[in-house]
């Protein structure tokens, strides 16, 4: 329950020659359910997402044991029949898909044994995991407090690929093997020490209120595996870094904990010179509390819809005609006011709720784009970095379906400073959502890396140049050369562009000119959040 904001819980079994499912283990409300009724009611229900290793989601038709929410995934077994986990929530409310990805990453550590004798193999908890599952036994656990803190030690591996090119991936697992145990045999129980892969490890260590004890250890360690540096035979030829944080003085909780240390052990990571040991930093510690705030005012935000969004006009040059508008997302935080988009869709990224984000803008921009007294078009910034959980498609799919508007209406804009993922599943997912008939465009085009590989690779209508090239027009004419080329370019490939960020008639005049078909900017309008049919539309 703490892997996922949920209820209930239950391993259920089911035989393949008994209809009927049987509970194995539980955990949440013990009130009675009908496993049965709750099993049927999957699969006639709405809002279905799918992720990773078999995890689907959804909502009840109809309340079922006073449930509405459900994740299932199913686990790996022997014999007959089926084993999966069900989660369920009270609330009317979808499961955020960052708890999709982080059930469908799970390797569990739950190995219950049906009545009928029956007992599912699963795998052991993966490092990372196992280290979550300590701590929160540690921190939260009943008459844990901070009269027994605790210090997690970060240690990393440096030179693993230098080492890996010379003597091969047998030669440094063994010496990661032997580091492993020698960390065993320098911090014994009740120390907690476990092996994250690669060259990663963490350790936790009891501090009965003596914090420089974890100091202490990770000199020791740095010590140890110093020794005989020189000679490969019997020392190990690393460069051994360790940062670490403090709970409860540097961190309140597991996670906040976690990233700390984390960040501590990436400020030093990597030097040639200075120390090989750091503790997290006031900073850092700041810095990320705030990050930590605005991700659960974020979750607060996505669970209640307290988004807005503004439109910004898209002109076709040789019509000088408004012919579409562009939905961006605005949030209002509680306590703080308007923050800026960059800001808080980046925190949205790195914490796994992007795509939470983006399923709202796309309903609520497809839902009122539909009722438009004129039936322009509609452009949605997706974040490339979930296409390849391959659920962009349906929830684009999804979105026109509800809201009754055109496929040929709406385009994705997908931005090139981020990261498309797995060059196959990008590509798949790409695919699949052009086969909807829905328009791709390659945004912030010049800004980020690999732009070229990208335009040959994936299947874009249209290339957005980002606004630091078109602001310099008339001033560079250097620029002006790149764009005139990058214009041919584009239009070689079959494309359209669309120009960000026009100000002035000169630069509107340069674009048309050299057939740019749209732009966009301050000269033809700022993003409004007035809807776009009471601007004459």
């Amino acid at each position: 329950m703490q892997l996922l904001p949920c209820d209930n819980v239950f391993i259920v079994g089911q035989a393949d020659d008994d209809p009927q499912p049987e509970i194995l283990a539980r955990a949440g409300d013990p009130a009675e359910v009908d496993i049965g009724a709750l099993i049927r009611g999957l699969e006639g229900s709405t809002s279905q997402l799918a992720a990773e290793n078999g995890v689907r989601a959804g909502i009840f038709a109809h309340e079922i044991s006073g449930f509405h929410a459900w994740v299932t995934r199913p686990l790996e077994h022997d014999g007959g029949g089926a084993v999966f986990f069900l989660c369920l929530n009270h609330a009317k409310q979808s499961f955020e898909s960052s708890s999709l990805t982080r059930l469908a990453t799970l390797t569990a550590s739950t190995d219950p044994t049906p009545k009928g004798g029956h007992r599912p193999h699963v795998r052991p908890p993966s490092g990372s995991t196992a280290l979550t599952r300590y701590l929160d036994t540690r921190i939260t656990a009943m008459g844990i407090s901070s009269a027994s803190p605790l210090a997690l030690l970060r240690l990393d591996l440096g030179r693993i690929g230098p080492i890996n090119d010379s003597d091969g991936w047998p030669v440094s697992d063994g010496l990661i093997e032997n580091a492993y145990v020698l960390l065993r045999e320098i911090a014994p129980a009740p120390c907690f020490t476990v092996h994250l892969g690669g060259g990663s490890f963490a350790i936790v260590v009891p501090l009965e209120r003596d914090v420089e004890k974890a100091e202490r250890l990770a000199d020791d360690i740095i010590a140890r595996m110093n020794e005989g540096k020189d000679r490969p035979d019997s020392g190990f030829p690393f460069e051994p870094y360790i940062g670490w944080a403090a709970w409860p003085f540097d961190a309140p909780d597991t996670d906040t904990l976690i990233g700390f240390a984390n960040a501590a052990l990436a400020r030093i990571r990597g030097l040639r010179a200075g120390p090989h040991i750091n503790r997290v930093a006031p900073e850092i510690a700041h810095a990320h509390s705030d990050q930590i705030g605005m991700e659960a005012d974020l979750r607060k935000a996505i669970s209640e819809g307290s988004f807005t969004l503004n439109w910004l006009p898209v002109l076709e040059t040789s019509t000088e005609q408004v012919i579409a508008f562009e939905a961006l997302v605005r949030w209002d935080r509680p306590g703080h006011g308007p923050v800026d988009p960059s800001v808080f869709l980046g925190c949205a990224e790195n914490a796994g709720l992007i795509e939470d984000i983006d399923r709202w803008v796309l309903q609520t921009s497809c839902r009122q784009a539909s009722v438009w007294k004129t039936p322009l078009g509609l452009s949605v910034n997706v974040s490339p970095s979930w296409l390849e959980t391959e659920r962009v498609a349906s929830t684009i799919a999804h979105a026109l379906k509800t809201s009754g508007l055109e496929p040929a209406r709406l385009q994705i804009e997908l931005s090139e400073r981020r990261s498309f993922g797995p060059a196959d599943s990008a590509r798949k997912e790409l695919a699949r959502i052009r086969g909807l008939g829905v328009r791709l465009v390659l945004d912030d085009f010049g800004t980020g890396f690999g732009a070229l590989e990208r335009l040959t690779n994936y299947p874009f209508d249209q290339v957005k140049l980002d606004r630091m090239f078109v602001r310099r027009l008339g001033e560079d004419s250097r620029v002006e050369t790149v764009l005139r080329s990058t214009l041919y370019m584009i239009h070689s490939l079959n494309m359209t562009c669309c120009a960000e960020g026009v100000e002035t008639e000169e630069q509107l005049g340069f674009l048309d000119a050299h057939g740019c078909e749209e732009i966009q900017g301050f000269l033809i309008g700022r993003p409004t959040i007035q809807l776009p049919e009471y601007r004459g539309s």
